[in-house]
C-alpha cells in the first residue's frame, strides 16, 4: 500500500507531472462543480481545459500543491474488500448495485468541495477539501457500514477499514489504515473536531424551496376498493402539499431530495404519527376501518432508522394492530428474497398485511413471495389510457397470482379501467372512480360496481359553456 497512492497521482497527472490523455487510462469520476480550495492556488499548469480528466487533475493540484499545509485537507482510500469477501459468490450479480449506492453514499455525505472517483474493481479515492484526517476518516467508514446494513442486514466494525495518506516521502504516499472500532472510540473528540468544520449531509425535511410556495405537510387519506368483497375498507395515508394553481404535491415528492434518507424518514414518521392519531380518535368514535401507512425501503433498511420506526409502531395500542397494513415504497428491483423477508418480518406484529409497491411493471415477485408479502400494488400514471395499459394490467395481474399474491391497482379513473381490472381479476381498486384523496377516513361502507355507474356520471365533465 506504501506506493499506491504514488502510482495513482502518476496515473493521472504522468511521470513528467503533465496530466495524461484522455485516451491513456481510464476516465475517473469527479462529481463536484465546486473548486475544492479554500485558498488561492498555486498556478495552474497551461493546458487543463481537455475534458474531464484535465478537470480532475487541477482540482487535485489545487487541493494537494496550492494549499497550506498547516490547513486541513485529507485523501483517503475506501475499499469495499470486506463486502466482497461477505458476499462471497454473489459479488459478481450485485456488483452494480453496490457501487451504484457507493456512489449515492458518497455523495450524501460529502460537501460540495469534496471529490470522489473509483479506483479499480473495489476501492474509492476519497477527496477532501477541509476534513483532517480524523473526521473524514469517520465519514469514510459510515459510507461503508451504510453499505454493510443496507446489503447484509448489519455492520461489523472489526472488517471496516479505511486507509489514509498521512504524508508524502518524495513521490510516495504512506497510507495508514485505521478500523471502525479504533475510530469508534476516538469517536468523541472527532464529533467535537467535526462541529467546527463544514456541513457535510445535506439538511433534512421537506422541501426547503417550497416552503415559500406550498402549503405545510397534511395527512389525507384515499378508500380502496375490494372489488371481491364489494366494499370500502381500507384507507391509503399519504402526505399531501397544496401548491396554488398547481397540483399538490404527493407522498415523497414533498421531499426537497427524494433520495434523502433522513428527510424520507422524517416524512414517514410525520404521516404515521398523525394517521395514527386520527385513527385512534375514530376508533373511540366506534369508527371501523383499515388504514394503510406508507413506509419506505430507506427508513427500514438501516438499523438506526428501522429502531426509530419500530418505536412509532410500537405505541399502537393492541386494539388497532388487527386494522394496521404498510405499504412498502422504493424496494430496489434485484434486492434479495431475505433481505426483503427481515423488513417485512420486522412490520408483521405491528399489523394484518404488507402491500409492496411495484417501482415498474414486469418486475420480479420472486421476492415478495419468498418474504411474506401479501399484496403488490402497481401505480398507474395521471393519464394512463386503456389501450396502452391493457396488456400491463392484465401481465401484473397474471404475474401476482402466479405468485400467490393479491393484486391491487391504483389510479382507476374511470369505468372502462375498472371493467379491464375485473377483467384481469385485481383484488384492490383506488382512484378518481372509487374516491378521491379526504381529510378523514369513514367507516366501512358496502359499494357496488352500479354505485360506481352513478359516480362516473359526476366524474364526466360537463357541457362546454
Amino acid at each position: 500500500m506504501r506506493k499506491f497512492m504514488a502510482s495513482i497521482l502518476k496515473t493521472l497527472f504522468g511521470a513528467d507531472g503533465q496530466p495524461q490523455h484522455p485516451a491513456a487510462v481510464p476516465r475517473p469520476q469527479f462529481h463536484r462543480d465546486h473548486t475544492p480550495a479554500p485558498k488561492p492556488a498555486a498556478p495552474a499548469p497551461p493546458d487543463m481545459s481537455g475534458g474531464p480528466d484535465h478537470d480532475l487533475a487541477l482540482r487535485l493540484r489545487r487541493i494537494f500543491d496550492g494549499r497550506d499545509p498547516t490547513q486541513a485537507g485529507s485523501l483517503h482510500l475506501l475499499g469495499l474488500g470486506s463486502l466482497h469477501d461477505r458476499l462471497g459468490a454473489r459479488w459478481a450479480d450485485v456488483a452494480a448495485r453496490v457501487h451504484a449506492l457507493t456512489g449515492k453514499l458518497l455523495d450524501q455525505h460529502l460537501s460540495d468541495q469534496d471529490a470522489w472517483f473509483r479506483h479499480g474493481e473495489e476501492s474509492y479515492v476519497v477527496v477532501f477539501a477541509h476534513l483532517g484526517p480524523e473526521q473524514a476518516r469517520l465519514v469514510c467508514a459510515k459510507v461503508v457500514e451504510e453499505l454493510q446494513v443496507l446489503l447484509l442486514g448489519h455492520a461489523d466494525t472489526d472488517s471496516i477499514k479505511v486507509h489514509t495518506a498521512v504524508h508524502e516521502i518524495g513521490s510516495d504516499v504512506v497510507l495508514v489504515p485505521a478500523s471502525l472500532t479504533e475510530m469508534l472510540a476516538a469517536a468523541r473528540h472527532a464529533a467535537d473536531e467535526a462541529a467546527h468544520g463544514p456541513v457535510l449531509i445535506r439538511p433534512t425535511g421537506f422541501r426547503a424551496p417550497l416552503l415559500a410556495r406550498a402549503g405545510p405537510p397534511l395527512v389525507r387519506y384515499r378508500p380502496v376498493w375490494d372489488a371481491q368483497k364489494q366494499v370500502l375498507s381500507l384507507y391509503m395515508a399519504r402526505c399531501c402539499r397544496e401548491r396554488e394553481a398547481r397540483a399538490p404535491l404527493w407522498g415523497y415528492e414533498c421531499l426537497d431530495d427524494p433520495e434523502d434518507v433522513a428527510g424520507i424518514l422524517e416524512l414517514d414518521l410525520h404521516v404515521a404519527r398523525e394517521a395514527l392519531e386520527t385513527a385512534l380518535e375514530l376508533y373511540d368514535n366506534r369508527f371501523r376501518f383499515f388504514l394503510s401507512l406508507p413506509l419506505h425501503f430507506e427508513s427500514l433498511a438501516a438499523t438506526t432508522r428501522r429502531q426509530e420506526v419500530m418505536a412509532t409502531l410500537r405505541s399502537i395500542p393492541r386494539h388497532l394492530l388487527p386494522f394496521m397494513t404498510y405499504h412498502l415504497h422504493g424496494v430496489p428491483a434485484g434486492v434479495p428474497g431475505g433481505r426483503l423477508s427481515e423488513l417485512v418480518a420486522a412490520l408483521k406484529p405491528f399489523g394484518r398485511t404488507i402491500m409492496l409497491e411495484q417501482p415498474a411493471p414486469g418486475t420480479a415477485l420472486v421476492a415478495a413471495e419468498t418474504a411474506g408479502v401479501r399484496v403488490i400494488n402497481m401505480t398507474l400514471p395521471a393519464d394512463a389510457s386503456l389501450e396502452r395499459w391493457r396488456p400491463e394490467v392484465t401481465r401484473f395481474a397474471a404475474n401476482a397470482a402466479r405468485h400467490r399474491l393479491l393484486s391491487a391497482l391504483e389510479g382507476v379513473a374511470n369505468l372502462a379501467m375498472e371493467d379491464l381490472c375485473e377483467e384481469a381479476g385485481v383484488r384492490f381498486l383506488s382512484g378518481d372512480l372509487i374516491g378521491g384523496w379526504v381529510d378523514v377516513p369513514e367507516h366501512v361502507v358496502r359499494r357496488s360496481r352500479t354505485d360506481f355507474e352513478r359516480q362516473e356520471v359526476n366524474l364526466r365533465p360537463g357541457p362546454p359553456d
